[in-house]
């Protein structure tokens, strides 16, 4: 261990590469909206929502512009199969397991009105599920089909002014997802597999000369019942082979 910074993307820190992918749509879907309709921009001073991870929030800008914040819920392994293995090496004992990653991202939409914070949780909602599939080019599996909205906070339970009244009413939408890991693990003291070497041993048994006898033991080739060909019984002696093979 180092204690430098890993990377962070789908191959080193999933986790906040999906929560980057949800920002980065949601901000791409309301930069398309005309101004005065909640058009995203850049710039603060010129953005009519703001859209961020999980941060405080001072009182003035949430009674200035609504806000989306994601935050990421717990993950967890659903371990699909036995030892979630996948493939093995027997040469070098590598094994290579993959399992589906569960998670939910909290999308809280925050405003000074309930129906104003109810509304752009329904946009998001609505058009989570409209484009599904172009956020499981991503990586994330059964994203948009178990979308749910949950109610508006109580009145003044996020931010209130000096004289107590709700200054922040937030309304969450809950979007499950899944994401497949594969890790592949190398024993460095395993041995390794260098030759095989078996030993074959096989003999040719003796053929009855008796007619009878010998139609039982092999029969002709036929079609239909009828005999096409037929070949003399030929009494073998018995002999034994044994043959090597390395590989």
């Amino acid at each position: 261990m180092t204690g430098l910074v890993e990377p962070h993307g789908r191959g080193e820190e999933p986790l906040y590469h999906f929560t980057r992918i949800y920002l980065l749509f949601m901000q791409g879907l309301f930069e398309q909206f005309p101004s005065g309709s909640y058009r995203w921009s850049d710039d603060q001073k010129l953005s009519e929502i703001a859209i961020t991870d999980q941060v405080p929030i001072p009182r003035e800008r949430v009674e200035q512009t609504p806000h989306i914040v994601t935050m990421r819920g717990p993950a967890m392994y659903s371990n699909l199969s036995l030892d979630q293995l996948r493939q093995l090496d027997v040469k070098t004992g590598s094994k290579e397991r993959t399992d589906l990653v569960a998670c939910t991202m909290s999308l809280n939409c925050i405003a000074k009105l309930g129906p104003e914070a109810q509304r752009i949780a329904w946009i998001l909602m609505r058009h989570i599920r409209t484009f599904k599939t172009t956020l499981q080019r991503a990586g994330m599996h059964k994203i948009g089909d178990d979308l749910s909205m949950g109610p508006e906070s109580p009145p003044g339970a996020l931010v209130q002014s000096d004289g107590g009244d709700a200054e922040a009413v937030m309304v969450t939408v809950q979007s499950p997802f899944f994401f497949q890991w594969t890790e592949v693990v190398t024993p460095r003291d395993a041995p390794l597999l260098r030759n095989i070497e078996a030993r074959l041993r096989t003999a040719v048994l003796p053929v009855h000369v008796t007619g009878r006898q010998a139609q039982q033991d092999l029969s002709p080739p036929s079609i239909r019942g009828r005999t096409i060909a037929s070949y003399p019984v030929v009494e073998l002696n018995s002999e034994e082979i044994t043959q090597t093979v390395k590989t």
